[in-house]
């Protein structure tokens, strides 16, 4: 069973099963980052096309859409075999786009089919890597494990981006996406040593006799629609998504285009996020307490929203880093809380399924891009990045006003 002694972040890293869940998850966030800001670079390099860049980068978060159907099948099998699974398709794409690179072959077309094929993993990453870190945990340390976990990855988007820029500047793409492989080979050897024994039961075998399919996901529904605390969540979780992160596709035009950066330099402006987040994260992973939960999602939604929308107004490189970290902070305050709420009020049974509801619903958020995309396309990125995130307040204060459970989580 899950330990649930020492409940602060120190405590969960001396947990040796946790502390290889969560450290794959920063492997596989600082290669996210990579990708992100290299191929949007890359495809605007190759196109000069703002809209291409948004479809390219939908790309990847389009299997996101199938979480809920994800979410079930995990409920079926050993969440440390999808682990492995995944982690080991992900390495064998950019394997392929490595070689596609220095052999002069890459096309747009190449980076658009290995980023959707990187996103099926991406779509299961609630459901299956973040589930088993709770799991871990237990439900004394669910908000702590959320804090850390989201911590660290956004440490990666402090680190990852402006490394990323500074290798695709040096070396090229293709030392960018076998960097890419290497590290995914690390995460399948810290996936390897995590021994049976040191998580829960759910956690590393299949549950037997759970339904797949529509008949699970029919069940996950009318879960939701028993709570309006998940309905509320869900909603906001919408509206940020598609007016508040896809903000990040236009980040590589806005610099480029905008501010006239270079691609190390479009790489610290993503790390700036990064930092807020991380600053974020970890507060809320030793100061968040029950009660405060979902007023501390609102707030992070809201402030996340400011700042896409200063960072949209901006002209001014240094005024650009200022906004994008106050986008940080906001952004782990709403992600932290998202997942914690999650799997606090989900009953223990159908934790996977409505992680990965939640991916579904994330996924479909981000059709946001094709928004924020065509916006820019015709009127220009800064302009599409402003109006989204005005958009964003007004339906973010709406979901605050219909769904006062918020409020009270």
């Amino acid at each position: 069973m899950a330990r649930e002694q020492g409940l602060g972040p120190l405590a969960l890293m001396a947990d040796g099963a946790f502390r290889r869940v969560w450290l794959a998850g920063g492997v596989v966030g600082l290669v996210r980052w990579f990708d992100t800001v290299v191929a949007g670079i890359y495809v605007f390099d190759v196109t000069g096309s703002a809209g291409t860049v948004a479809v390219v980068a939908a790309m990847r978060l389009l299997p996101m859409i199938g979480g809920a159907f994800l979410g079930a099948v995990a409920e079926r099998f050993a969440l440390q075999l999808l682990l492995l699974i995944g982690f080991s398709c992900v390495a064998a794409t950019y394997g392929v786009l490595a070689t596609l690179a220095f052999t002069g072959l890459l096309a747009v077309w190449h980076v658009g089919l290995g980023l959707l094929l990187v996103g099926i993993y991406g779509a299961s990453e609630m459901a299956v890597r973040r589930t088993l870190a709770g799991e871990i945990a237990g439900q004394a340390r669910i908000s702590a494990a959320m804090g850390l976990d989201w911590g660290t990855v956004n440490a990666t988007r402090l680190a990852g981006p402006l490394a990323g820029g500074a290798l695709y500047q040096a070396f090229g793409i293709g030392a960018t996406y076998a960097t890419c492989g290497a590290l995914y080979g690390l995460t399948i050897l810290l996936i390897l040593g995590l021994k049976a024994g040191t998580t829960s039961a759910r956690s590393t075998s299949p549950k037997s006799g759970s339904a797949v399919g529509l008949a699970a996901m029919a069940a996950t529904f009318t879960t939701v629609r028993q709570s309006k605390l998940l309905l509320g969540i869900l909603a906001a979780t919408v509206v940020v998504n598609f007016f508040g992160y896809t903000y990040s596709s236009m980040v590589p035009v806005i610099g480029k285009d905008v501010l006239f950066a270079s691609p190390t330099a479009v790489g610290l402006l993503v790390s700036a996020e990064g930092a807020g987040a991380l600053i974020g994260s970890l507060a809320l992973a030793n100061l968040a307490r029950p009660g405060w939960f979902g007023r501390v999602l609102l707030l992070g939604a809201v402030v996340m929203q400011a700042g896409v929308l200063g960072f949209g107004l901006s002209r001014s490189y240094e005024l650009s880093l200022a906004a994008l970290l106050l986008v940080g902070l906001g952004s782990a305050s709403f992600a932290t809380m998202q997942s914690t709420l999650i799997l606090t009020e989900a009953p223990p049974d159908r934790r996977s399924r409505l992680m990965g509801l939640l991916t579904t619903v994330i996924g479909i958020g981000q059709i946001g891009l094709l928004h924020i995309g065509l916006v820019a396309a015709s009127f220009g990125a800064p302009l599409a990045v402003t109006l989204a995130s005005i958009e964003g307040l007004a339906l973010i204060t709406f979901c605050a006003w219909r769904w006062p459970a918020l409020w009270r989580a």
